[in-house]
């Protein structure tokens, strides 16, 4: 050995030998818990949070400088709150590497972590002030930790600007080497629940890791992930990644290697399993190739199968500029009714750096049957997508569509248009003219809100019959096939507001003009005000309202103006009970998931004011001319006049006014006024809307009018009240008269008469006496 040499020796013995009587006497010496109150009250002082360690701190100095803690907990800044506490902790350094400044950490075990963190809604977390520390040489020293452990670990984060919590527990977590460069492995398994979407689901995660953070470069190997339980509205779910990333986020660049994705889960009772591979994708900072991508997807929902497959084939280029020279997606529908096909075909460039990827032109196609009815059509439209910018853009839209038309037969859809989408503002924005059948319309379509979803819309429609679009059942199905309830389900996650225009509109056979309506949907209710439209020659105005519930509810305010309501009446009902022409105001609400639900459920109030008109199955007239005729005809007593009106029968009328009251469904009037020229009808009475049925009392009252539905034979009856019961169902309404109450009136009112007659006399002759006694 030289003699050099052998000094050195010499000099690093007896070097090593002062460590370690100096890390002795210090063992001996120094306890680190007297210095808790001083590392406490720097820690106030210099971050605002209150440092606790109940426990004892225990150190090691040689081979390893060490420290063993018991639990320990910090405060929220400025604040009493916890923010974060650990149960134990141990940490050990390599001594002999410090002094070249090498951090080099034996193993770091961490048991019982409970951590919150917060980010306020002006984007701050409740951690800031800790990541705000001063610039120091620290940051220069090189690390090399030997592995991690933690165990049982909570961490809890509440993001209040994007209104959405995230709780992991039992996190566990344990890794390998840790060093600038040098390959290692992890594993990591814990329990995720959160909302905004919602989340409980147990994740897992095995893979090779390589971190070189002079390169900014990160490497997976052989990565294993999965993803178990439920995830937004999707339950049983089980998603599974695996494969290997060599990633440079701050370029750009990546390269992925072996990538296969499935997942599987249920929505609603739909089914769902997807695949994708990726045997190659790679960007690098001169080449962009890939492997060909495919990918499958399958969803059962009842007896409906819906398939799906995606490729693109092979391709290369450069970041700035490459091309997939083909993509495909076919789609396929089948069940007992339907079996169609879509498939869309284009071509993508793009460039990388920028961000941006554009096709010339994107094709839909469809195909298909639907029972007899054929599916046949294609959209085309060039797109854009500046990621950058976070944007999509369809500029040129046009399709032209054969779909089958619920109401029987098909319908053609053509249309051109553009449309939008920001990423950023969660907006989209679509644009749309064409026709639908003999409609034309001008549409924009839109979404305000991605989560939750929240749309717009503004439609203008020329005309529109509804009533094709609307299946019409067979005879022998309506009368064996009970009510089909009203679904009003869909309308506990709209969120939409939009207006609605229609030149011409025909709806359960109902006809308007000049229908405007605004509409808003929230918090499962849709109102629809104002609406106005033009009605059998009068006009409508008021507002409607549906609520999702059990069981729905429903409610009508309207005001009829100058409208016909005989052809109203025959078009909505089938049949015209009333006639005229004049204002109708309604005030209701009701309950139910069937019509005759709600009929039953019906209640407010309305009012009703005609003139010119009839009301048809009834005529007092007649009926009050078959009373004077069988009244001339009594002899003692006689039994009460029944009868049933007939379609053909009506009484005419003038005017006619009254108001209603409706309470579960029976409809009470006590304010009848009917003028015509023979006869005044007043009355009282229940119409029972959801029976049909009607229970009223009408007084009839002959007048001296000799014009209209009589003559000069109803002249003995003049002034006489005449008590006509109706009853019934509204399509034979009955009636009944009680001849020998109407005969004592009018044998009361023939006695008044002539009472009055001879007292007339009586008055003559006094005259003339006077006159006599008097004249001269």
């Amino acid at each position: 050995m030289s003699k050099k040499v052998k000094t050195i020796v010499i000099a690093f013995a007896v070097l090593l030998g002062v460590l370690i009587a100096a890390a002795g006497i210090i063992a001996a010496t120094f306890d680190p818990n007297d210095y808790k109150p001083l590392i406490i009250k720097l820690v106030q002082e210099k971050k605002q949070r209150t440092l606790t360690i109940p426990g004892q701190i225990k150190l090691t100095f040689f081979p390893k400088i060490g420290a063993d803690l018991g639990k320990v907990g910090l405060s929220e800044h400025k604040g009493t709150a916890e923010f974060a506490s650990i149960d134990s902790a141990r940490v050990s350094l390599q001594l002999i590497p410090l002094l070249s400044k090498k951090l080099v950490v034996d193993r770091i075990r961490i048991g019982g972590l409970d951590a919150h963190i917060k980010r306020f809604k002006d984007g701050s977390t409740n951690f800031d002030d800790l990541l705000s520390g001063e610039e120091n040489s620290a940051q220069q020293i090189a690390f090399d930790i030997d592995g991690v452990d933690i165990s049982n670990a909570s961490i809890a984060f509440d993001d209040q600007q994007q209104r959405r919590t995230l709780t992991i527990a039992k996190l566990d977590l344990e890794t390998g080497k840790i060093a600038n460069g040098v390959p290692s492995k992890i594993t990591l398994s814990a329990d995720v629940k959160g909302s905004n979407p919602a989340i409980d689901a147990k994740v897992s995660l095995r893979s090779g890791f390589t971190i070189d953070l002079d390169k900014k470069q990160y490497l997976l190997k052989n990565a294993d992930a999965e993803i178990k339980g439920r995830l937004a509205d999707f339950s049983d779910l089980a998603v599974k990644l695996a494969g290997n990333a060599d990633l440079k986020p701050a370029d750009k660049r990546f390269a992925l290697d072996g990538v296969r994705l499935s997942a599987s889960g249920k929505q609603s009772g739909r089914a769902l399993d997807v695949k994708l591979d990726a045997p190659k994708l790679a960007i690098t900072d001169t080449q962009v190739s890939g492997g060909k991508l495919t990918g499958d997807a399958k969803l059962i929902e009842g007896a409906r199968t819906v398939t799906a497959s995606f490729s693109a084939p092979s391709f290369d280029g450069s970041p700035q500029a490459f091309k997939v020279p083909s993509l495909a997606l076919d789609v396929a529908v089948r069940d007992a009714a339907l079996d169609a096909k879509a498939n869309i075909a284009g071509t993508l460039a793009g460039d990388i750096d920028k961000l941006l990827f554009s096709s010339p032109q994107l094709k839909l196609t469809l195909s298909g049957k639907q029972g007899d009815a054929a599916i046949d059509g294609s959209l085309t439209t060039p797109f854009s997508a500046d990621m950058k910018a976070r944007r999509i853009d369809l500029s040129g839209i046009a399709a032209a569509f054969t779909l089958p038309n619920p109401g029987g037969g098909t319908l053609k859809l053509n249309a051109t248009g553009k449309a939008g989408i920001d990423l950023d503002k969660q907006t989209v924005s679509t644009l749309l003219k064409g026709k639908l059948d003999d409609s034309t319309f001008d549409a924009k379509f839109g979404m305000s809100k991605f989560s939750p979803a929240a749309y717009t819309f503004d439609i203008g429609i020329d005309r529109l019959d509804a009533d094709r679009y609307q299946g019409k059942p067979s005879a022998a199905t309506q009368k064996t096939a009970a009510e089909k309830p009203l679904d009003l389900s869909a309308l506990r996650d709209l969120h939409a507001t939009g207006s609605l225009r229609i030149g011409a509109l025909k709806i359960r056979n109902i006809k308007m003009s000049n229908l405007k309506a605004d509409v808003r949907a929230a918090g499962g209710k849709i109102d629809v005000s104002p609406l106005s439209a033009g009605l059998y020659g009068g006009t409508v105005n008021g507002a409607l309202s549906a609520t999702a519930g059990t069981p729905p509810h429903f409610a009508v305010r309207q005001n009829l103006a100058g409208v016909h309501v005989g052809p109203l009446l025959a078009d909505a009902v089938g049949k015209a009970q009333i006639e005229g022409r004049g204002n109708v105001a309604l005030d209701v609400a009701t309950d139910g998931g069937t019509f005759a639900q709600m009929k039953k459920k019906l209640n407010g109030t309305a009012r009703l004011e005609l003139r010119d008109g009839a009301v048809n199955g009834i005529n007092v007239a007649q009926a009050v001319r078959k009373a004077k005729a069988t009244i001339g005809e009594l002899r003692g007593s006689a039994a009460p006049q029944t009868g049933t009106g007939s379609a053909a029968e009506k009484t005419d009328f003038s005017e006619l006014s009254g108001s209603f009251r409706i309470a579960n469904g029976v409809a009470r009037n006590e304010d009848l006024n009917v003028k015509s020229p023979l006869i005044r009808v007043g009355g009282s009475g229940d119409i029972n809307l959801g029976e049909d049925r009607l229970d009223y009392l009408a007084k009839a009252t002959v007048v001296s009018t000799l014009q209209g539905q009589g003559g000069p034979e109803l002249q003995a009856l003049k002034g006489l009240t005449v008590p006509v019961k109706l009853s019934g169902p509204f399509s034979a309404i009955g009636y009944r008269i009680d001849f020998q109450g109407l005969a004592g009136e009018l044998a009361k009112q023939k006695i008044d008469e002539k009472k009055e007659e001879v007292r007339s006399k009586v008055q003559d002759q006094i005259k003339e006496g006077l006159k006599g006694l008097f004249g001269k």
